[in-house]
């Protein structure tokens, strides 16, 4: 496969992450020949060693942060303590938002020396340069820290992905303005009316039927969410908009390339 995701884990929020109700190792991106590791949350380096067959760190080319939550950095120092051979190996690309370096660092600071590059991510920016590979970020999500969701772009094939946030106006047009074929989105709540900074069922619903994604992929789920049956709500997604739909699952490997080519 030219074009995959691997997703070392598929759940988010303090209790799936703190049980490992579903793993949080986040996602292994392949492009070409260009590898990309994506929110490494806590057992992300577990995960990659232990999937058959194994994920090599120290073939990445690069880490990738949303924004500095435990549950998509925790690994963070160690994948890069990986990516560059315990740094006597220096390579690869990290690219973050600026809190999570500073400050109270997600990222250890002597591991940032580790890598060829560091790149600070900031509101609809870019080209970041990984490999063949462009990255562009989006507006700058409401969250509790800076975090931002990044559009890939590899030869034809463009995938989003939608990280955590509030649902405000604005989000669902900027995701669509890349036109992305495929759109990975953090669904962590079913229907609450918790004041809280991340998406319902509904919001994503209502973002997906906007973007008009070929593939929509959703994952990092709540325990509400799992209640639910992400599996079901896809596919009765899938029905309604006639376009593409999975929930992610532990160990679930999509094949990019066949899933857009299957919804043209």
């Amino acid at each position: 496969m030219s074009a995959s995701v691997l997703f070392l884990g598929s759940g988010g929020a303090r209790f799936v992450v703190a049980r490992q109700i579903r793993a949080s190792g986040g996602m292994w991106l392949r492009l070409g020949q260009t590898q990309i590791h994506i929110d490494p949350g806590p057992g992300a380096l577990v995960r990659a060693l232990a999937h058959v067959p194994p994920c090599n760190p120290r073939e990445l080319d690069a880490i990738v942060l949303s924004h500095k939550h435990l549950d998509h950095a925790g690994d963070a120092t160690a994948m890069i303590e990986a990516m560059t051979s315990g740094g006597f190996r220096k390579r690869g690309v990290l690219l973050a938002p600026p809190d999570a370096l500073a400050g109270e660092p997600t990222v250890l600071p002597y591991v940032q020396r580790f890598v060829e590059r560091v790149e600070h991510l900031a509101p609809s920016s870019g080209p970041y340069a990984i490999g063949d590979v462009s990255v562009f970020t989006s507006i700058r999500h409401v969250h509790a820290v800076e975090t931002y969701g990044v559009h890939f772009r590899h030869d034809a094939l463009r995938v989003s992905y939608l990280p955590c946030g509030r649902y405000v106006e604005g989000l669902a047009e900027d995701y669509r303005a890349h036109e992305p074929d495929v759109l990975i989105l953090n669904v962590l709540r079913y229907r609450d009316n918790m004041d809280v900074d991340h998406l319902t069922w509904d919001d994503a619903r209502r973002i997906v039927e906007h973007v008009r994604p070929r593939v929509a992929i959703f994952q990092h789920f709540g325990t509400k969410m799992l209640e639910a049956d992400p599996a079901r709500l896809a596919q009765e997604l899938e029905d309604e908009l006639g376009l593409r739909a999975i929930a992610a699952y532990d160990a679930l490997t999509v094949d990019l390339e066949t899933e857009v080519a299957a919804a043209r």
